[in-house]
C-alpha cells in the first residue's frame, strides 16, 4: 500500500516542480514579471527564424523582446491605450489561420502599434535629407543590362568566352552555342542593380565575365551593356518613404530602451 501511495504521489511532486520551473521569474519590467515559460515561448517563436543560432544568442534575443514587449505594455497602461475587443477580433480574423501567435500576442502587437503612432506622428523628413541619400547610394539606383550563355562544360565556355573577347557577335554566339533559349529573350536576364553582387561578381558596364560554373549545371559567361541611372524625380518619394519609416523606428526602439531603462 505504501508503494501504491507514493507512486501515485511522485507524478504530482513532478507535476508541482515543472510548474515551479516554468513559472519562476527571472526578470521583470516595471514590477511586470517575466517569466521562464514565457522565455521558452519567445525562444519557440523566434527558433524559425533564426535558424543556426546558438541557444545563447537565441536566449538573448528572446529575453531582450520579452523585456520590450513588457515596456510597451507598462507604457500603454500608463497613457490609458488599449485595444478594444472590436480591434482585436477584426485583426485576429485576418491572421488567425496564417500564425502561431496567440490573441495575447496580438493584442501586445497592436498596443505598440498604437503607442509607436503616438511617439512618432509627428517625425518629418525633409527634402535635403532625401537629396542627400540619393547622392550616397546612388548605386541602388543604377542598373546595368546583362546577358548570359549557358553551356554544358568547360572547354565550350573558354572557346564562348574568347570569341566574346575577340569581338564576335553576342546574339549569334548564343543561338549557337546556349543551351538555354526557353524563354526566347536573346540571353537578355535584365537590368540588375549594381549595388548587388550577381553570380557572384560585381557588375560594371560593357563588360564580360570569365566563365562562372553553375552548380553542377555547367557555366555561364555574362556580358552587360549599358548602365541607366535612374532620375532622382523618379525616386524621391520612395526614398522619402524609406527614411521616414526609419526615422520612426529608430525613434520608437529607443523610447522602448528608455521605458525598460525606467523600469530596471
Amino acid at each position: 500500500m505504501k508503494k501504491m501511495i507514493l507512486l501515485l504521489i511522485l507524478p504530482v511532486f513532478a507535476l508541482s516542480i515543472l510548474s515551479g520551473c516554468s513559472s519562476k521569474q527571472i526578470a521583470s519590467i516595471h514590477g511586470i514579471p517575466i517569466t521562464q515559460a514565457e522565455l521558452e515561448r519567445e525562444k519557440a517563436l523566434l527558433k524559425d527564424n533564426f535558424r543556426g543560432i546558438s541557444d545563447e544568442e537565441l536566449t538573448k534575443t528572446a529575453l531582450e523582446n520579452l523585456k520590450a514587449k513588457k515596456a510597451v505594455e507598462y507604457e500603454a497602461q500608463k497613457e490609458r491605450i488599449t485595444v478594444t475587443d472590436e480591434e482585436l477580433n477584426s485583426a485576429w480574423q485576418n491572421i488567425k489561420d496564417k500564425t502561431k501567435l496567440t490573441k495575447e500576442d496580438l493584442k501586445g502587437i497592436l498596443l505598440s502599434d498604437k503607442l509607436f503612432n503616438k511617439y512618432t506622428k509627428d517625425i518629418t523628413v525633409n527634402p535635403e535629407e532625401v537629396k542627400k541619400f540619393y547622392e550616397a547610394h546612388k548605386d541602388y539606383y543604377t542598373t546595368v543590362k546583362v546577358y548570359e550563355i549557358s553551356v554544358r562544360d568547360k572547354d565550350t565556355s573558354d572557346m564562348v568566352y574568347q570569341k566574346l573577347k575577340d569581338g564576335e557577335d553576342f546574339s549569334k554566339l548564343f543561338e549557337q552555342y546556349s543551351i538555354d533559349k526557353i524563354n526566347g529573350n536573346g540571353g537578355f536576364m535584365g537590368d540588375i542593380p549594381v549595388s548587388q553582387k550577381f553570380f557572384g561578381v560585381s557588375l560594371k558596364p560593357n563588360t564580360i565575365y570569365e566563365p562562372i560554373p553553375v552548380n553542377n549545371e555547367g557555366y555561364i559567361i555574362l556580358k552587360t551593356a549599358e548602365q541607366t541611372v535612374k532620375p532622382f524625380d523618379e525616386v524621391k518619394d520612395g526614398i522619402e518613404l524609406y527614411l521616414l519609416n526609419k526615422k520612426k523606428i529608430d525613434f520608437y526602439h529607443q523610447k522602448i530602451k528608455e521605458w525598460e531603462g525606467d523600469g530596471n
